[in-house]
Order: structure tokens, then sequence, then C-alpha cells
């Protein structure tokens, strides 16, 4: 029984692993937004955009070189842009103030022009939408008013009130005759004595109205904007890549091949002078060993020459080939290649550089800055389908453009 539990175990713990393996890759998977080829010359230039959380490490991003349609490509550069990400949208919202009166000019006084947001992460300035100001009455207050009127009243022959209308009316409503004052306007004899002939009255009617007035206004007004929340930051990047045609690639390898058959061939024709130097008499033997001296001195001195120029071959495209125009040093202490004292053999923007496998070696990690005339470029040198680590290190770039062709 324990032995069937044991690998039921062994399996679980093996699939949970996977599964959190899996779950950590699919969290970490960039996002590819966009890709763009562009044709500079014979060369085929690429970029793809990709988008990646803010701790995405880009060099997951690189592919070390890759061949398509006729062409290989090779890592170039890497731009980087952050990315402020924020969610937005458009809302209203709505304030209250009281007034005393309902002037517009005194409510609009009061009413900012704009407000500031601040709710659910959310942030904003809103401005103010005055088609949307509406006053009303908040509260009433009781207003007595007192309304009168003046009536004349002429050509009466007695001063008696009755003579006099005892109401008036005035703007729809109903006055009571409050007082009456006299005036005589005639006289004549009576005898021997004069008496009035003739009165004007002068009455006075009033009343008193109470009515409810409005004593505070509530001023409602809208404010409309854009509010946002900010969200986690994410980084695009850009990489280029530059291809080149395949047969270019081509000619380089076959020289390099070439050159590595001379060296074993010369190798083989040492080995078998040293067999016969062996079988050989003792006076052979000595002529040889003198030979052989000389050509261990021709091979030391060989062999500081080729010490002498580890560093960087550096070609230029020429009539279809890449052609070596120098050598420069290139070392941990000096990552830094100056294209500028090369210029008169220099016959076009497009490059391949080849760095010693003993150089290499050292600068695997490392990245190169690349300088002709104001322009400089950059390369990482890390494993690529052209060169494996522990082997010579090649790579392919543009640089100078149209300006430098003449």
């Amino acid at each position: 029984m324990k032995k069937k539990v044991i690998p039921l175990l062994l399996c679980l713990l093996i699939n949970c692993s996977v599964s959190l393996v899996f779950a950590e890759q699919t969290q970490t998977v960039p996002f590819l937004i966009g890709t763009d080829q562009k044709q500079a010359g014979s060369s085929i230039f690429v970029t793809k955009v990709y988008e990646v959380s803010e701790d995405f490490d880009p060099a997951g991003l690189i592919e070390n070189g890759y061949e398509k349609d006729g062409y290989l490509f090779s890592y170039q550069k890497t731009d980087k842009k952050i990315n402020e990400n924020k969610q937005t949208k458009e809302l209203s919202e709505s304030i209250a103030i009281e007034t005393e009166t309902n002037d517009e000019q005194g409510i609009l006084n009061r009413l900012p022009n704009t407000i500031d947001y601040n709710k659910e992460d959310f942030t904003g300035v809103l401005s103010l939408d005055r088609n949307s100001i509406a006053t009303e009455a908040a509260a009433y207050k009781t207003k007595n008013t007192t309304i009168s009127t003046v009536k004349e009243y002429k050509e009466l022959m007695a001063a008696d009130n009755s003579y006099i209308p005892q109401t008036a009316e005035k703007d729809g409503h109903v006055l009571q005759l409050t007082s009456v004052n006299w005036a005589v306007m005639g006289t004549g004899l009576s005898g021997d004595t004069l008496v009035p002939t003739e009165y004007k009255a002068t009455a006075n009617y009033s009343k008193t109205i109470s009515e409810k007035v409005p004593s505070s206004y509530v001023t409602t007004a809208i404010y409309t904007g854009t509010v946002s929340k900010p969200e986690p930051t994410t980084m695009t990047y850009t990489l280029t890549y530059v291809g080149t045609p395949i047969k270019e690639k081509s000619t380089i390898l076959e020289k390099t091949e070439k050159q590595a058959y001379k060296e074993m061939q010369t190798q083989e024709k040492k080995e078998e002078m040293n067999a016969e130097s062996k079988q050989s008499p003792i006076f052979i033997k000595m002529i040889l060993g003198a030979f052989l001296g000389v050509l261990l001195s021709g091979g030391m001195v060989l062999l500081f020459h080729k010490k002498a120029q580890r560093g960087v071959k550096i070609c230029n495209a020429q009539d279809e080939t890449y052609i070596c125009i120098g050598h420069q040093k290139l070392n941990k202490d000096n990552l830094y290649i100056d294209l500028n004292p090369l210029q008169q053999w220099i016959q076009s923007p497009f490059f391949y550089f080849v760095i010693d496998k003993y150089t290499a070696k050292k600068l695997y990690g490392k990245t190169i800055a690349i300088t002709l005339e104001d322009e400089t470029k950059e390369h990482s040198i890390i494993p690529n389908s052209i060169s494996e680590y522990g082997e010579a290190y090649c790579f392919l770039l543009e640089i100078g453009g149209a300006e430098h062709e003449k």
C-alpha cells in the first residue's frame, strides 16, 4: 500500500509545482501591441512594441537572432516609455446655496466657476453649467400691506357723509371709507347772513391685506467635467531588429570557414613533418630541428601578432559583400568602437562586427557603444543565431544613414 501512495504523492507535488510555475508565467506574459517593418537599402528594420508591468525585466523580450523571408535579424536596441495609466469618466455634481433674494447677478457672484472633485479615488475639476442654475423659494413669511386711494366729490349741497360712497376699488381690491375732509366751494345770502351753498369732499379709502412672501431662496447648480483615477503603471518597450540578406552572412561565414580550413591544413603539414623527423638520420633531424626552431620563432611572432589583433574586426558592406576595413581593441575596460578613424574606407551604413572568441567570453552580458560622427548606438553582447557562447561573436548594425554614404 505504501508503495502505491508514494508515487501518487510525487505526482501530486509535480503537478502542483507545474501549475504554480505556469500561473507565474501567465501573469508575466508580455502583451504585443504592435509591429512595424521598414526597408532601408538592403536591410529591413523591424520594431516590436510590448506593454508589460512596471516590474517586468525587458531582457526577457529580446529574441537572440532569427531568420525570416531570406533575412537574418539581429537585436539592435530597446526604447522605453513609462505609461502613467488612469481610468477616466464624465460626471455631474450638483451643489445648492441659500440666498435672501433671487437676484440673478447676486447668485452668480456666490457660485464658483469650478469646484474640486475627490471621491472614491477619482479626482478632477468640474466647471459650472450656467444653463442648469435654478432658484426656488425655501421659506415664507407673512407680510401686511395697506392699499389706499383718495377720491374727490364736488358740487355737494351739504357737508353730509351720506353723500359719499362708502367703498372704492383699486387694483381689484374693495377699499373702505376711512375719513372725509370737507371744503366750502361757494356761499350765498340767507337774509342778512352769508351761508355755504356748495361743498367739496375729499374721501380717503384704505384696506390692509396679508400675504405670504419668500423669506429665503435655494439655488441649485450642476457642475460637469472629466475625473480620473490612477491605475498601475505599465511600461512600453519598443525593440528594434535589423535584418540583412542571409547571402551576406554566408559570404562572411564562408570566408571564415576557408580560413579555418587553411589553418587546419597547415597544422596537419607540421604534424607530418614532425613524424618524418623521428625516422630520419641524426643530421636530418638536426637540420629539421633548426628549421623547426625558425618556425617556432615565427610562430611565436605570429602568436603575439594574433594576440595583438584580439578585439573586434570591423567589416563594411561594399558591392553586396562585407569587406574588412580595420580592427580595434575591445575589452571589459574599453567597451567602445569608434568608426570615425575608418571613414575613408566606409562606403555604406551597414556594418558587420566579429569579436574573437577570447574577447567575447569576457564580454558576454556587456553592452558596447558604437560611434560614427555624432551618432552613437548600443549593442548587448548575448548569444544569438549567428554566434554561440564560446565562439567568435558576430553581429550586424546600421549606423550613419544616407548622409555617410557619400
